[in-house]
């Protein structure tokens, strides 16, 4: 978007900035932003913000504690029949190491919209593990 000063020409769009001694309006420094500086800026601004919600989205992977523990308790109860002490530690591990692997594949956002997609992730990981 161009704008035009009041005497017909194109305006050349800068912020000037100034330090000054506030006792004698002295001006110390000065200098003049021109417009692809604040551009630069503003894209620098989003470019980080926009990192952060990333590695926020998609690199943590762990679930809220509740959810953990109901995942693995349902796990962990599935049997239809008692375990003895050894089986129950196998599948405990066997559990823990299919919800580790699943996390790490999906993140929490996309398992609260996609839990038939976290189920078959889920499955297939027990299967892997040993």
């Amino acid at each position: 978007m161009e704008q035009s000063c009041n005497c017909q020409d194109k305006a050349k769009i800068s912020t000037k900035v100034e330090f000054g001694c506030e006792n004698c309006n002295k001006v110390i420094e000065k200098f003049t932003i021109k417009k692809p500086l604040r551009l630069a800026g503003l894209a620098a601004v989003i470019a980080y913000g926009g990192s952060q919600f990333i590695d926020y989205a998609i690199t943590d992977n762990r679930y809220p504690m509740k959810v953990e523990y109901s995942l693995l308790d349902a796990c962990i109860s599935s049997e239809k029949k008692p375990l003895d002490f050894n089986s129950y530690g196998d599948k405990k591990q066997k559990c823990l190491c299919a919800l580790e692997d699943t996390m790490n594949e999906i993140s929490y956002i996309r398992y609260k919209v996609d839990r038939k997609g976290f189920v078959a992730a889920y499955k297939k990981n027990a299967r892997m593990c040993k």
